[in-house]
């Protein structure tokens, strides 16, 4: 799995980065709507760190609120994953490694999840089962309502969340990730595996029951270019 203390150390050394500039700290973002309230960012549940290098932005979610600002060499050495994660995403993306390394604003995320249940229906149609892994209130929803509630199964970690009743679908724990894989035509990913830890457990189990995974968001972006994963970021910037 990605080691992304090397992987950001290497990058920045065979570019002559490491004596460069970062500036990360974590940023509101506007995801106002009608319709949708309870985005875990909204609540506070989780925060948005943002990685800004030479004019270009690199997002990762976290639990924690940390501020830095210095040289690359000096992030590689905090061995904070998450500020490494939103560092490799806007070095990546100066370096045009990678591509919507920033968080969509608004009702995007709503659009983008329409976007993706169209994807969906033109790959597979109407009759598959979707586990969605991680509390994404618009991407449930739409999946919701494109394929019908007996037909999408999702898990979170938030205790606030898990086994309520959320866009239609009771929440399963996070512990439950084998079940939904097992049990799902394709699976939906949070890119915020990338930063929690649980990546390498997720894609192992998609292995061994050999079902596709598309990962969604901007965290990911990073991750996704190293371990040539899918993934879906429609309206990031």
């Amino acid at each position: 799995m990605i080691d992304f203390k090397s992987e950001l150390e290497k990058i920045a050394t065979e570019n002559n980065l490491l004596d460069e500039t970062i500036e990360i700290k974590p940023v509101n973002v506007n995801l106002e709507s009608k319709t949708i309230d309870d985005y875990p960012l909204m609540q506070g549940k989780e925060f948005l760190l943002r990685a800004f290098f030479k004019g270009d932005v690199g997002d990762a979610f976290t639990n924690n609120l940390v501020e830095f600002n210095g040289k690359l060499s000096e992030v590689i050495a905090s061995g904070s994953n998450q500020m490494m994660i939103a560092a490799l995403n806007s070095v990546m993306k100066h370096l045009k490694m990678v591509e919507k390394s920033e968080h969509c604003i608004k009702g995007e995320p709503e659009v983008c999840a329409k976007e993706l249940s169209e994807f969906l229906m033109e790959e597979y149609g109407k009759e598959i089962k979707i586990g969605v892994i991680g509390y994404h209130p618009a991407i449930i929803r739409q999946m919701v309502t494109t394929f019908g509630k007996d037909n999408v199964i999702a898990t979170d970690m938030d205790l606030d969340t898990i086994g309520r009743i959320r866009q239609g679908i009771v929440i399963m724990h996070g512990s439950m990730n084998e079940h939904l894989i097992e049990n799902s035509d394709i699976v939906l990913s949070t890119g915020s595996t990338a930063a929690n830890g649980s990546l390498e457990e997720i894609l192992s189990h998609t292995k061994k029951y050999d079902k596709r995974i598309i990962f969604y968001g901007t965290t990911v972006a990073c991750a996704a270019k190293m371990l040539d994963l899918e993934r879906f970021c429609a309206l990031g910037k």
